[in-house]
C-alpha cells in the first residue's frame, strides 16, 4: 500500500513540475503509453530547445513505469522534431532514429522494432529519399508476419505508411493490400482512416478506375468534415477536380481546385497548396486561359526552390511553364524552360527519376522472387525430412496401409514444390525480359524485339497452360491460378504502352503527325491497333499483347473502317505497309 501511494505521489508531482511539458497518464501498457505520449506532439518550429524541453519529462516517466519503450519514444519524437525544424533530413534525426531502433533490437521488442524502422523508412520517404528507404521497407515487409499488430503502437498508421512507399515505387497490389489492412486497425472516425481510405482512391485512380477512386474520395470529404481535417477535406477537393478535368468538365475541375487551395493556404500545407496550383495551372491550360495558368504556376513556384526533396514538383512546374511558353509562341521562354528541364532532369537522376522508381519496383519484385524460392526450398526440406521421420514410425507401427498414404501424400507436396519453382522460373524470365528493356535505349528497335519476346512467351504460356490441364498439376493451377495470372501480367500496361508510343513516335515522327493531322477522330484505342501493326504484327500477335481475342482484333479494325470510311481505311492500311 505504501508502494502504491509513493508512486502517485512520485507522478502527481512529475504532473505539477511539468505542467507546460509533454504528460503521461495512468496507462499499463508500452503500447497505450507511447500512443499517449505521440497524440501530444507539437511543433516548435526551428526552436530544437523549446522541444526538447517540452520532451524531457518522458525519461523521468521511463524511470517512474520502469519502461525502456518510452526512452525510445523519446528518441522519435526528439528525431521527428528536429526533422520539422530543419525542414529536412540531418544528421541529429538520423542518429537519434537508429539510437531507437538499436534499443527496440536490444530489449528484443519486435514490435516496437518494427514500429521505430517504419518510422525511420518513412522519414526518408517524406523527404524523397526513395532509395535510402527501399531497403528499409523491404526488411519491414519481410518482418511484418512476424509482428502482432495488435502490440504495436498505432499499427493502422505503419501499416498506411509502408503502403505509400510500395505504391510510390509501383507496387499497386501491396499498396492495396497493406492500405485494407490499415483499414482493419483504425477507428472509423479517425483522420487516418481519412488518410486511407484517400490512399485507397489515389490507387484505384492510378489504375484508371475513376468510378471507385471517386466514391473513396466523396467518403473522405465527408469523414474529414466530421472529424475537423480540413487540410484533408481539401486534398479530397483536388482529387475530385482531377477526375472531373480527366472527364472534360474543367470548370468543375477549376472550382474544385480553388476550394483546395483555400482550406490548403488557410491551414499551412504549403505542399498540398503547391500540388493545387500545379493542377490548376494545367487545367487553365487546357481552357487556354494562358494568363491564369501563368499566375498559377508563378504562385506553385514559390514552394518548391529551396527544397532539395521537391525536385520532381519543380520539373512539374517547369513542363507547364513550357507548355505556356509554346502556347504562347514565346520562343524566349520556351528556350529557357527547356534548359531549366534539362538541369532537373539531369538532378533527378541522382534523386528519384521514373527510371528509378522503377528499378526499385524490379528489385522489389525481384526480391520477393527470390524470397518466395527460399522459402519454397525450406518449406520443401522440412516438409521432406519431417515426412521421412514420420515414414519410420508409420511402417513401424501401422504397416503398409500408412505407407501408401505417406507415399500419396509426399507426392501431393512435391507435385506443388514442383508447381511453385516452375511458376516462379517463368517469372524470373518475364522480370529478366522487362529488366533488358529497361537497360536497353528507349527505341523502336528495342520495342520490337521485346514486343517479339512478348508474344513468344504469351504462346508459349498459352501452351503450357493447356498441357497443364492434362496433367496432375490442373488441380494446383485450379486452385492458385499462378500461370494465368502471369500470362495476364504479360499485356501491355499502360506504363509499356507509353514508353512504345514514344519510342514510336521518334521512330516514325512524320508518319505520327500526318496521322494526327489525317484522321483527328482517332482515339488511343485505334492508336494501339495501328502502331502494332506498323510493325507488322499479325492479328494474333496484336491479341496476344492486349489480351484480347483474334476476333476482337478484327471487329476494332472494321470499326475503325467504318469511322474514317473505306477509302480513308485503303489509304491508312497502304501507309501501315513496312
Amino acid at each position: 500500500m505504501k508502494l502504491f501511494s509513493l508512486l502517485f505521489f512520485t507522478i502527481g508531482l512529475f504532473q505539477t513540475t511539468f505542467a507546460d511539458s509533454i504528460r503521461l497518464e495512468e496507462l499499463f501498457s508500452s503500447k497505450s503509453r507511447i500512443e499517449y505520449l505521440i497524440k501530444q506532439e507539437r511543433n516548435f518550429g526551428q526552436d530544437t530547445v523549446a522541444l526538447k524541453n517540452y520532451l524531457n519529462p518522458i525519461l523521468s516517466y521511463a524511470r517512474v513505469y520502469n519502461d525502456a519503450s518510452l526512452l525510445i519514444v523519446y528518441d522519435y519524437m526528439l528525431a521527428n522534431g528536429i526533422a520539422k525544424a530543419y525542414d529536412a533530413p540531418n544528421d541529429r534525426s538520423k542518429s537519434l532514429y537508429l539510437s531507437a531502433i538499436k534499443k527496440s533490437i536490444r530489449n528484443k521488442d519486435k514490435e516496437i522494432e518494427f514500429w521505430m524502422k517504419v518510422n525511420y523508412g518513412f522519414y526518408l520517404y517524406d523527404f524523397r529519399d526513395i532509395t535510402s528507404a527501399f531497403p528499409i521497407f523491404l526488411e519491414v515487409r519481410n518482418f511484418l508476419p512476424q509482428v502482432s499488430l495488435n502490440k504495436s503502437p498505432n499499427p493502422e498508421i505503419s501499416i498506411r505508411n509502408m503502403a505509400y512507399f510500395f505504391g510510390t515505387i509501383g507496387d499497386a497490389e501491396s499498396s492495396m493490400i497493406y492500405l485494407n489492412l490499415a483499414r482493419k486497425y483504425a477507428h472509423p472516425k479517425s483522420n487516418e482512416m481519412s488518410s486511407i481510405l484517400d490512399g485507397l482512391g489515389m490507387a484505384y485512380l492510378k489504375q484508371a478506375d475513376t468510378v471507385t477512386a471517386f466514391r473513396y474520395f466523396k467518403e473522405v470529404e465527408a469523414l474529414s468534415k466530421v472529424t475537423g481535417d480540413y487540410v484533408r477535406l481539401g486534398k479530397a477537393l483536388g482529387n475530385q477536380a482531377v477526375i472531373y478535368w480527366g472527364r472534360g468538365d474543367l470548370k468543375k475541375a477549376v472550382d474544385l481546385l480553388l476550394e483546395d487551395i483555400v482550406y490548403s493556404e488557410r491551414f499551412g500545407s504549403k505542399q498540398n497548396t503547391m500540388y493545387a496550383y500545379i493542377l490548376l495551372a494545367q487545367v487553365y491550360i487546357d481552357q487556354g486561359k494562358l494568363s491564369e495558368a501563368e499566375n498559377a504556376i508563378n504562385r506553385a513556384a514559390q514552394y518548391p526552390a529551396t527544397k532539395v526533396y521537391l525536385k520532381r514538383s519543380e520539373k512539374e512546374i517547369a513542363e507547364v511553364q513550357l507548355a505556356i511558353a509554346v502556347k504562347r509562341h514565346d520562343d524566349h521562354s520556351e528556350l529557357l524552360a527547356r534548359r531549366r528541364l534539362t538541369q532537373l532532369n539531369d538532378s533527378l537522376q541522382l534523386w528519384n527519376s521514373d527510371e528509378k522508381l522503377q528499378q526499385l519496383k524490379w528489385m522489389a519484385d525481384k526480391q520477393t522472387y527470390i524470397h518466395r524460392i527460399e522459402l519454397s526450398r525450406e518449406q520443401f526440406e522440412k516438409e521432406l525430412f519431417k515426412k521421412r521421420a514420420y515414414s519410420i514410425v508409420v511402417v513401424l507401427l501401422l504397416a503398409l496401409s500408412i505407407s501408401l498414404y505417406f507415399l500419396f501424400n509426399r507426392k501431393l507436396k512435391i507435385r506443388r514444390v514442383i508447381y511453385e519453382r516452375h511458376v516462379l522460373g517463368l517469372q524470373m524470365e518475364k522480370y529478366l525480359s522487362d529488366q533488358k528493356l529497361m537497360e536497353a535505349n528507349n527505341n523502336l528497335s528495342s520495342f520490337t524485339i521485346y514486343l517479339r519476346e512478348k508474344n513468344e512467351y504469351i504462346a508459349n504460356l498459352k501452351e503450357e497452360i493447356e498441357r497443364v490441364k492434362q496433367t496432375s498439376f490442373s488441380d494446383i493451377e485450379n486452385e492458385r491460378g499462378q500461370l494465368q495470372a502471369l500470362l495476364e501480367s504479360h499485356l501491355m500496361t499502360e506504363y509499356n504502352w507509353s514508353l512504345f508510343k514514344e519510342a514510336f513516335i521518334k521512330e516514325y515522327p512524320y508518319f505520327y503527325n500526318d496521322l494526327l493531322r489525317q484522321y483527328p477522330e482517332l482515339t488511343e484505342s485505334n492508336l494501339r491497333f495501328i502502331f502494332l501493326g506498323k510493325l507488322g504484327l499479325k492479328n494474333t500477335e496484336i491479341s496476344n499483347l492486349l489480351g484480347v481475342t483474334e476476333d476482337a482484333v478484327k471487329k476494332a479494325k472494321q470499326r475503325l473502317k467504318k469511322k474514317i470510311g473505306e477509302e480513308r481505311y485503303l489509304v491508312l492500311s497502304s501507309n501501315l505497309k513496312v
